[in-house]
C-alpha cells in the first residue's frame, strides 16, 4: 500500500510566546516492513532544525523558536510504501499457516532473551506492572497454562477488544494502565499501553508502536499499537483497538517503551499562559488499492520496490541541488546600523518554562 499522509499540530496561545524549544516524531520509519520515500516537515514562524535518530532508532527533528509569536504549526508530509496489502498481516505465520511459536514458559524463561530484550520487559513510565493488569494477565494465562507465545498474545489482544470500551474522553495523554482498567474504556494509546502491560507481566517482550492507519481519510490524531517478541516471527504486531494483526495499513512512525518514548510533540515555551491544541490528519490513498497500481513499470515486487526506493533518493537529491543552486550564488552584506532592534520580551515571567499540550494518540476507524 502507498499513502501521502499529512500530519498538522497548531498551536495557538492566549498571549506572544517565546523560547519555544520543541522535538517531534514524525517521521515514518524506514525498515523491513516499509519504504520511506519523501518527507517534508514545515515550521511556522521558521525555525532551524536539527535532525536525529534517538536510542530506539526513530527520527528525531529538533527546534526551537526563541523570539515572539502567537502560533506555532508543525506539518508533516510523508509519502510511504508498505510492504503488503491492506488485508495482509506484516508479521507472523500467514493465514494458512500453523502456530510455530515456542511455547510462552519457554520465551519467558529464556534468560537471553530476557537479557536481549529487558527494557520491554520491565516496567516503564506507563506502564508499572504492580496494577490490576498483573493480576488479570495471570487470569488469562491460567485458561492455557500450556499455550504458546502467539496464542497468549491473541488471547490477550481478544480480551482487550472485548473488555475496553472505544470512547473519546475518558481518558487523557497521561493516563496509566490502572486507570484505564479502572474506567474500562479509552483509546488506542490506552487499548496499546494495557495490551503491552499483560504481555510484560507474563515474560513476553512487548513493545509501544506509534504510527498512522491507512485508509482513515481525516482524524485528529495519529494511530497507537503495539508488537511482541514471537520466537521464530520476529516482532508481531497487534492492534488491540481493531482486534487484528498489524497489516499494511499500518504506518510505523516510531517505537518504544511505551507513548513516553516516541510522543508526537514534547516541548516548552516561556509566557504567553495557556494554549490552544488543534491536529488534523489527512490519509490519502495512492494508487488505489490494487498493488500493481502501486507503482507501475516493474515487471516483479522486487523490481518495483527498488523503482520506488530509487525515487525516493532521487527526490531528496533533486531538493538539495536545487538548495545548493539557491544558496550558491547568495551574497549579502548587511550594516550593523540597518539592522531591527531586538523585541522586547514579556516582563515578569516566570523561570519554569510551560509544557506544550501534548497530542494523545486515537486515531481509529469506526467500529
Amino acid at each position: 500500500m502507498r499513502y501521502r499522509i499529512c500530519h498538522r499540530t497548531s498551536y495557538d496561545y492566549a498571549r506572544p510566546v517565546f523560547e519555544s524549544f520543541n522535538e517531534v516524531r514524525l517521521q515514518p520509519l524506514a525498515c523491513a516492513t516499509q519504504t520511506l520515500l519523501d518527507f517534508d516537515l514545515v515550521i511556522q514562524p521558521p525555525a532551524t532544525v536539527i535532525a536525529f535518530r534517538d536510542y530506539y532508532g526513530n527520527a528525531v527533528h529538533d527546534f526551537g523558536v526563541p523570539y515572539l509569536h502567537e502560533r506555532l504549526v508543525i506539518e508533516a508530509t510523508s509519502d510511504i510504501v508498505t510492504h503488503a496489502g491492506e488485508d495482509e498481516p506484516i508479521g507472523g505465520p500467514a493465514e494458512d499457516e500453523d502456530d510455530a511459536s515456542l511455547p510462552l514458559a519457554a520465551v519467558a524463561g529464556d534468560a537471553e532473551l530476557g537479557d536481549e530484550f529487558a527494557e520491554f520487559l520491565g516496567p516503564s513510565s506507563y506502564i508499572v506492572l504492580v496494577d490490576d493488569s498483573a493480576d488479570l494477565a495471570q487470569e488469562l494465562l491460567a485458561q492455557d497454562p500450556d499455550a504458546s507465545a502467539l496464542a497468549f498474545l491473541y488471547r490477550a489482544v481478544d480480551h482487550v477488544r472485548s473488555s475496553l470500551e472505544y470512547r473519546l474522553g475518558t481518558t487523557t495523554v497521561n493516563s496509566s494502565v490502572a486507570e484505564v482498567l479502572a474506567g474500562g474504556s479509552g483509546v488506542c494509546q490506552d487499548f496499546a499501553h494495557v495490551l503491552i502491560s499483560l504481555c510484560r507481566n507474563v515474560g513476553l517482550p512487548a513493545r509501544y508502536v506509534s504510527g498512522y492507519l491507512g485508509g482513515v481519510e481525516s482524524s485528529t490524531a495519529s494511530h497507537a499499537w503495539a508488537e511482541a517478541y514471537v520466537p521464530p516471527y520476529g516482532w508481531v504486531g497487534v492492534d488491540a483497538t481493531i482486534g487484528t494483526r498489524c497489516t499494511g495499513r499500518h504506518v510505523i512512525v516510531g517505537i518504544g517503551r511505551d507513548y513516553a518514548d516516541v510522543a508526537v510533540l514534547s516541548g516548552t515555551y516561556q509566557g504567553g499562559g495557556q494554549a490552544t491544541l488543534d491536529v488534523q490528519v489527512v490519509c490519502e490513498t495512492l494508487g488505489g488499492s490494487d498493488a500493481m497500481a502501486q507503482l507501475r513499470g516493474g515487471s516483479a515486487p522486487i523490481a518495483r520496490l527498488v523503482a520506488i526506493q530509487n525515487l525516493g533518493a532521487m527526490r531528496q537529491f533533486q531538493r538539495g541541488t536545487v538548495m545548493t543552486q539557491a544558496m550558491g550564488g547568495l551574497t549579502q552584506t548587511l550594516p550593523l546600523d540597518t539592522m531591527p532592534p531586538p523585541r522586547e520580551q514579556p516582563s515578569n515571567v516566570s523561570d519554569v518554562p510551560t509544557e506544550q499540550p501534548r497530542q494523545q494518540q486515537q486515531m481509529r476507524e469506526a467500529r
